[in-house]
């Protein structure tokens, strides 16, 4: 008998674990940026399949709006190099042409 409740408690510690370890659901706020992002994609993707867009032409495009978003920002600076180290980041990791 004892051996059963023995079993049951490393049952429920397991349990526990998992919970614990489990991933927590995702704000609103993450959700609604993801979706932006998934939005902004799809707008990046139509202007270079369907409307034969330049890439280097909305980067130039894009740059100028980060731009204008960075200086609405408390700390410029910062964020400056933060998308910078992501821009980095990103070209140092994947193929061309690979989701990002």
């Amino acid at each position: 008998m004892g051996e059963i409740v023995h079993l049951s408690q490393k049952k429920i510690e397991k349990e526990k674990k998992l919970s614990k370890s489990k991933k927590k659901a995702p704000d609103a706020q993450t959700v609604r940026l993801w979706r932006l992002s998934m939005e902004i994609d799809d707008l990046i993707k139509k202007g270079v399949l369907d409307d034969s867009l330049p890439p280097d032409e909305i980067s130039t495009i894009l740059a100028h709006r980060l731009g204008t978003l960075i200086s609405c920002c408390d700390n410029p600076e910062e964020l400056s190099k933060f998308c910078a180290h992501i821009i980095e980041r990103m070209n140092s990791n994947r193929n061309t042409g690979e989701p990002a």
